[in-house]
């Protein structure tokens, strides 16, 4: 399958704010949020220094994560 750059920037922009949600406000390994990051893991994604560090490689991956603080307590 080929992905257009457009498809794969919101993919890359979706998986950094889901791990810097996750590896923020996973309770622990049995947790959902921990299962997340093993999925991410999985399907290849490695994130940058930067968002290792806390910061967000684009802007549109610290608006999903705004976004996703929502649903803290679901992690």
């Amino acid at each position: 399958m080929d992905w257009d750059d457009d498809t794969l920037l919101r993919r890359f922009d979706l998986y950094g704010a889901l791990w810097a949600f996750c590896n923020r406000w996973h309770s622990g390994q049995g947790s959902r949020g921990y299962r997340i990051l093993s999925r991410l893991s999985r399907a290849g994604y490695n994130p940058g220094l930067g968002l290792q560090q806390g910061r967000f490689e684009s802007e549109e991956q610290a608006a999903i994560y705004r976004e996703l603080l929502r649903y803290r307590r679901a992690v």
